[in-house]
Formats: structure tokens, C-alpha cells, sequence
């Protein structure tokens, strides 16, 4: 569960430390690259995830970006590009935006850390992790309708961008 309690185990100015532990903490599989870099294996309901986390220290700023494993083809690229414009009007926190050569459909979003003390980092590092997943299930079958470039597209788009109030 993502919202349980944590323990930090020390103080650190580099917050991909506070993460580790509390990936290790979670059970979560994560991979360390070095003092800048780190990516979570993350579950979502529509698919697993790579998040990926980069530490620049020169701004205190922390990188955090999600792709989604769907390859969006060139013939595909201007419905895509419609497409995230429209998702990201309605994004409260973080985008989408087509990364690795404009082919991955990836939620992004900056962490600017100073002067926030490592416990209350964690806890917005952990909230982002849950927002990324549920942003990146909110919209996973739409990009693949991009990707298929499948006209029930606005179909789709407008039902995951509908949200409901109440209950029934």
C-alpha cells in the first residue's frame, strides 16, 4: 500500500537516498544508478511501470517521469500530439508529453526540494508515485488508441477525462 506510514532512517540532503529506503521498505524493485539516478518498478491497474528519478542537486530539483510502453508511430504523431493537449488541460499536477524521440507517451513532473525537510520530501515523493500511477492508468487506453489510431479516440478521451461527483 502506498499510503502506509513511513520512518525515515536518517536525514539527507539527496532525496534518491530517502526513496531507496522507502522502496526497500515497500518490497518495491528499484535500481540505483548512482547518486543522480534511480528507477521503480511500479504496478499499476492497467499495466507495470518504469519510473524513472533524477536528482539535480544544483537546483534542488527532483525529475520524475513515467512512460508508458506504448510506441506512438510517425503516421500517428499529430493525433497524439492533439491528444496530450487536450489531457493536459485537464491534468491538475505534473503533463504528458511524448518522449524518447517523441515515440513514448510520459507523465512528468518536478519536485523543486530545497528547504523541504527529507521527512515531509518523502511523503510528497510517495503521493507522486500514487498520482503518476493513477494518471498514467486514467489515460493508458486512450494513448493506445493513438497508438492504433483508432477513432473511438474522443470517445475514450472524454470518458477519462469525465469524472463524476457523488456517488450512486
Amino acid at each position: 500500500m502506498i499510503n502506509a506510514p513511513f520512518e525515515l532512517a536518517h536525514e539527507d540532503n539527496n532525496p534518491l537516498d530517502l526513496v531507496e529506503e522507502l522502496c526497500q521498505s515497500r518490497g518495491w524493485k528499484f535500481v540505483r544508478e548512482d547518486n543522480e539516478f534511480m528507477t521503480v518498478q511500479m504496478k499499476g491497474q492497467k499495466h507495470a511501470y518504469e519510473i524513472c528519478m533524477e536528482w539535480q542537486e544544483e537546483f534542488s530539483a527532483l525529475l520524475f517521469s513515467c512512460a508508458m510502453p506504448i510506441e506512438v508511430t510517425e503516421q500517428n504523431f499529430e493525433m497524439a500530439t492533439r491528444t496530450l493537449e487536450q489531457i493536459n488541460q485537464n491534468v491538475w499536477l505534473g503533463h504528458f508529453d511524448l518522449s524518447t524521440k517523441g515515440k513514448l507517451p510520459t507523465f512528468r513532473h518536478t519536485l523543486m526540494l530545497r528547504m523541504i525537510p527529507s521527512g515531509i520530501a518523502v511523503d510528497i515523493v510517495n503521493d507522486l508515485f500514487e498520482i503518476a500511477l493513477a494518471e498514467c492508468d486514467r489515460f493508458y487506453t486512450t494513448f493506445q488508441l493513438v497508438q492504433a489510431g483508432d477513432v473511438r479516440l474522443q470517445d475514450n478521451l472524454h470518458a477519462a477525462i469525465f469524472e463524476t461527483i457523488g456517488e450512486a
